[in-house]
């Protein structure tokens, strides 16, 4: 049943968090056992362990420690199949939140720059790491003060 349940969580996950399970198993694979896999290899043994194949104590035992590493109780959710919140990577929470924005050409002019890229990227970081909070509501609030501010010195100009 549980074995049952962890094959199904890892088969439900999309494409995107599919290979980013991967990687982090990879990762866990090679920290904590030792075992240098290549991706494909690693690909085609957990392909057949969810379509089935009875897996290795220790890699069932990397799966879920892969679980924990990549979502609050994510193996326990894994094993009672519950829903598993993966984690958004920085570039999947950008994509999602300009995709219906487009760049000023003041702006896209000076992309070629690395410099100019890195402080992009410092900036995107660093505004949401200090509007961080544990609770949906303050994190919220914080974000609108924070755009309220930058929305101030916008129309200053």
């Amino acid at each position: 049943m549980y074995v049952d349940n962890v094959r199904n969580t890892i088969g439900d996950l999309d494409q995107d968090e599919y290979e980013e399970y991967l990687k982090k198993l990879r990762s866990v694979l090679m920290r904590k056992y030792h075992k240098s896999v290549k991706p494909s290899e690693l690909k085609q043994r957990v392909d057949e362990f969810i379509s089935g194949k009875d897996p290795k104590i220790e890699s069932f035992e990397a799966y879920l420690i892969t679980f924990d590493e990549l979502s609050t109780n994510g193996a326990m959710n894994a094993l009672h199949n519950k829903n598993l919140r993966m984690p958004k990577t920085w570039r999947q929470l950008l994509l999602k939140v300009t995709e219906d924005r487009t760049l000023s050409p003041e702006v896209t002019k000076h992309l070629e720059e690395e410099e100019i890229l890195i402080e992009i990227k410092a900036l995107f970081y660093y505004s949401i790491e200090y509007c961080k909070s544990e609770k949906k509501d303050k994190f919220f609030e914080n974000l609108r003060h924070f755009n309220g501010f930058l929305k101030i010195a916008l129309d200053k100009k």
